[in-house]
């Protein structure tokens, strides 16, 4: 499949990923995820990553993927149902529950969620069920009067006009899927194919190392088989409706499906392909006892998260609903979840996360940032629980949220100044993040846990951060409440409200510090940064301000030290996060080793 666009699509809808999600996303290489996205980063479609590993979508890879919209949906639901209990109706499957959430509807929402309004349903049985769906939703209902004698041919037949001339999801009705897997853009024609150890009496999928599929065969066991979703350019659609409307006029037909057609036409049909998913990304139902058994592993899933979440806010258990995990970070996860008709989001650290970050210290943060003498309470997110001991944070959920643009100058000016309001706050900590105190914490953090450096030229590089470090500690700087990780995916938008979040590597340092280290995760140079420092300067907020009393060529300098050494502090950051988990950890940390270098040449 085509990885230079799917990485790019993937970037712009989350753009928290790392190199090594990408590769399990879809079942390629770690080396040749690193190689498209060296691709895509000298197309000028991303930017390089920051600190994390995380990417950036450019102006111009929006163009890019912009080109391939999606039209609409069409989910097929003609087919017969089910009986919940001996002595109530039968239902269509779609109609049961999962977590108390119809499966038909789940599947319009998330086709919604992905900027999708034009949806048609391919309704047979018990039809008038689904007509509360158009005034809920908006979408079209056509019904398809030879669901009880013949296949989904048949639907795909009746819906060929809906089809016609259009880029087009085609999806059955009675599927679960974990994460939303529509997009708002597609580039190729697929088949979501979900790995089975057992493909007894399933469609397993034959495809060829492009994942071209080339045919398709039932049995089998450890692979992939066709389930749930497919997605089809116009070019394919205008292939695929003159063979479906041959077979639908043939005799023997009546009992196919429209794969049926799919299938017998590789050949001649353009390229199609399968789109990987993972055991238990997707679910497909045929009894009742399908959904019972689902629910209940999906029930011990989340267990634990319920568990602590009840405890830790002293809430029944039956309270807390709809526990998903929206974020699988490098060191954090973050699960999402309502109680009552309230959103909340719990951030669970990863193993020997605390070996990087300092949740003591960031305890006390928090409760400085809550006292109200200091008036950051617009700017922070909103935390009810905090366990110093292990990281775990439950904050009210920012509704509609999502990272900064790091494209938009008026978003990064909004940035500039909450970093502004924050530094002269007049919060005061016993928390230290001063840059050299950190440097000097994470090398010895590497020497107690025997991480192998894997740079030959390191002990000149920490000669010249000492030199380095004698300029900063020959001029006064005040030390004010710093962030200490001022990643742009650390700040949240919703309605022209911004927000910081994640105070893990906070404490007191050089304002000139968080702006620096701000500016070398926007991908800025020297002039770039400094910049942004200039419009940091004349912001003017009244209460707690502290005026620097250097001239301008003393800061441009003392910008110039701060990024070098954050360049250095983030290559440490990736020596530890590789050596404790025994990873390659894409180029973030030599991208900022050389930052270092670069930054030192010019001083």
């Amino acid at each position: 499949m085509n990885l230079k666009f799917l990485i790019t699509r993937t970037i712009y809808e989350t753009p928290i990923v790392s190199q090594r999600t990408l590769s399990k996303k879809f079942f390629v290489s770690l080396g040749k995820i690193n190689s498209v996205i060296s691709e895509i980063i000298d197309d000028g479609l991303i930017n390089k990553s920051d600190k994390e590993g995380h990417y950036s979508i450019t102006t111009k890879g929006i163009e890019y993927i912009s080109e391939h919209k999606v039209d609409g949906a069409i989910i097929l639901a003609c087919g017969v149902g089910l009986k919940p209990a001996p002595d109530e109706n039968e239902l269509p499957i779609c109609f049961f529950e999962i977590n108390g959430e119809r499966l038909i509807e789940r599947q319009i929402r998330q086709i919604k969620a992905a900027k999708i309004d034009d949806i048609a349903i391919m309704v047979g049985f018990m039809k008038e069920k689904f007509d509360y769906l158009i005034d809920k939703y908006g979408v079209k209902l056509i019904y398809n009067e030879e669901y009880m004698y013949k296949k989904t041919l048949s639907t795909l037949y009746h819906a060929r006009e809906i089809l016609r001339n259009k880029n087009m999801y085609i999806c059955v009705s009675d599927i679960y899927m974990k994460d939303n897997l529509f997009h708002k853009y597609e580039i190729e024609s697929y088949y979501t194919g979900a790995y089975l150890e057992n493909c007894k009496n399933e469609w397993r999928i034959v495809a060829n190392s492009k994942n071209e599929i080339k045919e398709v065969v039932v049995g089998g066991t450890n692979d992939f088989c066709l389930v749930g979703i497919s997605f089809m350019t116009k070019d394919f659609i205008d292939n695929l409706l003159p063979l479906i409307d041959e077979y639908y006029n043939k005799t023997f037909t009546d009992g196919y499906y429209w794969e049926d057609v799919l299938v017998q036409n590789f050949n001649t049909l353009p390229k199609f392909y399968l789109y990987k998913l993972g055991m238990k990304e997707i679910f497909e139902f045929d009894t009742l006892k399908d959904i019972s058994d689902f629910e209940k592993n999906n029930n011990e899933f989340s267990k634990s998260i319920v568990d602590y979440v009840a405890s830790a806010l002293a809430t029944g258990e039956k309270k807390i609903e709809k526990v998903e995990c929206i974020s699988d970070g490098i060191i954090n996860s973050l699960y999402k979840f309502n109680i009552l008709d309230d959103e909340y989001i719990i951030r669970v650290p990863k193993k020997d996360a605390s070996v990087l970050a300092n949740y003591e210290n960031e305890d006390e943060i928090l409760k400085e940032l809550k006292n109200n003498k200091y008036n950051v309470e617009s700017i922070i997110d909103e935390v009810i629980h905090f366990n110093k001991n292990n990281g775990y944070k439950i904050s009210k959920f920012f509704k509609n949220s999502r990272p900064i643009d790091v494209q938009n100058k008026t978003e990064i000016d909004k940035c500039i100044f909450l970093y502004k309001k924050l530094h002269t706050s007049g919060i005061k900590v016993k928390a230290n993040c001063d840059i050299i105190y950190m440097i000097k914490k994470y090398i010895n953090t590497i020497k107690e846990n025997n991480i192998k450096i894997p740079y030959e030229d390191f002990d000149d590089v920490i000669e010249k951060a000492t030199s380095i470090k004698k300029i900063i500690e020959a001029i006064d700087r005040p030390k004010v409440l710093c962030h200490g990780d001022p990643n742009p995916n650390n700040i949240l938008v919703a309605n022209d409200l911004y927000k910081l979040t994640e105070f893990e590597y906070g404490g007191m340092a050089d304002p000139i510090s968080d702006i620096a280290l701000f500016g070398i995760y926007l991908h800025y140079d020297i002039d770039q940064v400094y910049e942004i420092y200039e419009k940091y300067e004349n912001i003017k907020i009244n209460s707690n301000s502290y005026k620097s009393d250097n001239n301008k060529e003393v800061i441009k300098r003392l910008v110039i030290c701060y990024m070098a050494l954050s360049g250095l502090y983030n290559a440490l950051w990736e020596i530890i996060y590789g050596g404790l988990h025994d990873k390659e950890y894409g180029t973030f940390g030599m991208d900022s080793y050389r930052v270092f270098k670069n930054c030192y040449k010019e001083l």
